[in-house]
């Protein structure tokens, strides 16, 4: 048997060419691709970003303030990050659509920061459509669902990933601007079309439909009065306290909290979720932001402290219930607007004002008595002027002497909650026929209100419902004392007072419940006010009774 031949090399081929050419293409191939590969993570980095042109060194200096480039975990997202895809496909995609901005850029059609603003929507609209497409796929590069522990999340953050779970949301609709800042008007724009307008059945109420909870009219019962100051002469001390912080409002009112475009927990307050489970534990913070003016405010509200710890303890039995609020006195801090040395009411230190309802009025069990402060009321940005107050048909209706008071959406055929095309928000004028009013009433959709006034140590009790309406009450009784700058004050009150806006209470029912203060001669809105707290009557078990998370004041049955 004759010997192999050997094999001829050259004759070899792969895909139709000669193995030598099929090396030096696939070397070419190595060096051209890792030519092309170095050219594309050149242009996906920071820097590249930052420098090529004006209009992202604009954008730049917005991101160095944002959480994505510094924050307390050290970990960052750069521009590629958040705008060219990871996968190969949908990242070639980008570059080519990329191609058309080189091109705008050579042409100069956005060279100076007066033409980026001009355009900032438009540019904002196309990443908003491509992330809404793509189901914010950059964003979850980063932040996956799976790998979400809503366990650990802040109770904010919490709530709102596990309904945009639920409900198939994606990223970009709850955080646009996160990592630059929003252009104006941006919630009118095409791509959010609807959506900061609710379609449910408690934003309908607060336009004049009847509250949800049925009109029914309530056992007032007898004319009572307090003849001693019973809770006054109670042993507090072996009773539960309730810790909580009061703080500065602002001109946060009513239609600024359903306005999602400027509060990002409008679309959760939609939804039934209560103010305090978003923010409970914030109140300093909240209270410094308004102090400050650097959000929900724009007086200069000088050196008033922005919060102010309380001490609250509740107790009851078959005919009253009594309650022991504990603070601190702070120091006089002069409001800078205000005459007589800073002080808005020279005549009274302090006035302290409880809050009483039910579910009979809208909004009540998630925000309680901030249903009846509006956009239009005195002090905030659209209380009407003086004249349009002299001259409005509703003189002889409403008590407009000292501007718009408080009342509630109930109340008025219509609310304007976002002030579109420049409207004023709220509805002061928009009242109801008398009779209508008088429904209402009779049928217990009303705030209840009982405040003292430490000047001269009276107690006045009302409601809010058209306006707010104050008179003496025999039913209801405040005192107060300071000892060593502490301030200790005492509520006894008639479960049924006999009095028409004075809440019946039934030791069955959940009530809403807010405590306002008006330290250091404050008046008007310039007070320290808590979030809504439901408050039971020594209820065995609050979360089975009335529901997770309603019940944060149960009060004590006393003999």
């Amino acid at each position: 048997m004759q010997g192999e031949r050997p094999r001829n090399w050259r004759k070899i081929t792969i895909m139709g060419a000669s193995i030598s050419a099929a090396v030096v293409f696939f070397v070419a191939g190595i060096l051209f691709w890792g030519g092309f590969n170095t050219v594309m993570e050149a242009t996906n980095n920071l820097k590249f970003c930052s420098s090529t042109c004006h209009e992202m060194s604009w954008v730049y200096e917005e991101y160095q303030d944002r959480p994505h480039y510094e924050n307390a975990t050290g970990v960052g997202a750069e521009c590629s990050d958040c705008h060219v895809p990871d996968a190969w496909g949908p990242k070639m995609i980008r570059k080519i659509q990329a191609s058309r901005e080189v091109w705008h850029w050579m042409l100069g059609t956005i060279d100076t920061k007066e033409k980026f603003e001009g355009k900032r929507l438009d540019l904002a609209e196309n990443v908003w459509r491509s992330m809404l497409k793509t189901d914010s796929r950059e964003c979850r590069n980063c932040h996956d669902w799976s790998h979400m522990d809503l366990e650990e999340q802040a109770q904010r953050a919490s709530r709102e990933h596990s309904r945009a779970f639920e409900q198939g949301q994606t990223c970009i609709e709850c955080h646009q601007g996160i990592a630059h800042e929003l252009p104006e008007n941006w919630d009118e724009s095409e791509v959010w079309a609807g959506r900061f307008d609710y379609d449910t059945e408690a934003d309908a109420d607060t336009v004049g439909d009847e509250p949800e909870m049925p009109l029914e009219a309530e056992d007032l019962g007898e004319a009572k009065a307090v003849e001693d100051d019973l809770a006054a002469s109670l042993d507090w001390d072996e009773l539960p306290a309730v810790d909580l912080t009061l703080f500065l409002p602002g001109q946060a009112s009513i239609e600024w909290i359903q306005d999602g475009s400027e509060h990002g927990g409008g679309r959760a307050f939609s939804f039934g979720d209560r103010c305090i489970w978003c923010h409970q534990g914030e109140e300093e913070d909240i209270g410094a932001l308004a102090v400050s003016g650097e959000k929900i405010e724009t007086f200069d509200l000088g050196d008033k402290r922005g919060h102010v710890p309380m001490s609250v303890k509740t107790a009851f039995d078959d005919d009253y219930l009594y309650m022991q609020f504990q603070w601190e006195e702070g120091e006089h801090a002069p409001l800078p607007f205000a005459e007589n040395d800073g002080k808005m009411d020279p005549d009274n230190p302090f006035k302290l004002t409880l809050s009483l309802s039910d579910d009979r009025v809208d909004m009540a069990e998630k925000a309680g008595c901030w249903a009846s402060c509006h956009h239009d009321s005195r002090h905030m940005p659209d209380a009407p002027e003086a004249d349009a107050l002299a001259t409005s048909d509703l003189v002889e209706r409403l008590d407009l002497s000292d501007g718009v008071t408080k009342y509630i959406g109930e109340s008025r055929t219509e609310i304007e909650v976002r002030g579109r095309r420049g409207a004023a928000r709220g509805g002061w004028d928009k009242l109801k026929e008398e009779a209508e009013i008088q429904e209402l009433l009779d049928g217990g959709a009303y705030l209840n209100l009982a405040r003292y006034k430490s000047g001269d140590g009276s107690t006045e009790s009302g409601y809010v419902l058209d306006e707010r309406h104050f008179s003496d009450s025999e039913a209801v009784v405040f005192s107060a004392e300071e000892e060593d700058g502490v301030w200790t004050a005492y509520l006894t009150r008639a479960l049924k007072t006999g009095v028409e806006g004075d809440k019946p209470l039934d030791l069955d029912k959940l009530y809403s419940v807010n405590i306002a203060l008006h330290d250091d001669f404050a008046d008007s809105r310039f007070h320290h006010v808590s979030w809504q707290y439901g408050l039971a009557f020594g209820v065995e078990d609050p979360d089975e009774t009335f529901g997770a998370d309603m019940v944060e004041i149960n009060a004590t049955r006393v003999e």
